[in-house]
């Protein structure tokens, strides 16, 4: 004889799975621009602005479809001066401000995203 098994809840759990990919990408995204903005931020906080427009072409990019973030100077009339103070010459010492940017964000891409998942999930902000 064969016996009936009942699975309450397995239709919202089935439709909970099918929204882990949008859910996925979106809190990736959402990831990824605000790490950019906040390194960006942090960056132009800590460049020199006693010369120069460097701190005007410091800017970040963000690509949604392949999901990546950057943070950078890529104006060519920049570009050259933005190494030489991030790295220093034989006649400047280094003034780091794009690695320290980046170091100062790295721990809190986890936990923003962790984050975001939740919420795109719907299970709240904590």
């Amino acid at each position: 004889m064969a016996r009936r098994i009942r699975l309450d809840g397995l239709r919202g759990a089935l439709r909970a799975i099918e929204r882990v990919p949008e859910a996925m990408r979106e809190a990736r995204n959402e990831t990824l621009n605000e790490w950019a903005d906040n390194v960006q931020g942090s960056a132009e906080d800590r460049v020199p602005r006693d010369k120069g427009n460097l701190w005007q072409a410091l800017d970040h990019r963000v690509n949604e479809h392949f999901g990546r973030a950057e943070v950078g100077v890529w104006d060519p009339a920049e570009l050259e001066y933005a190494m030489y103070v991030e790295k220093g010459t034989s006649s400047m010492d280094d003034q780091p401000y794009l690695v320290p940017a980046f170091n100062e964000h790295r721990r809190e891409v986890p936990r923003t995203y962790r984050a975001a998942f939740r919420r795109h999930m719907g299970g709240g902000a904590s």
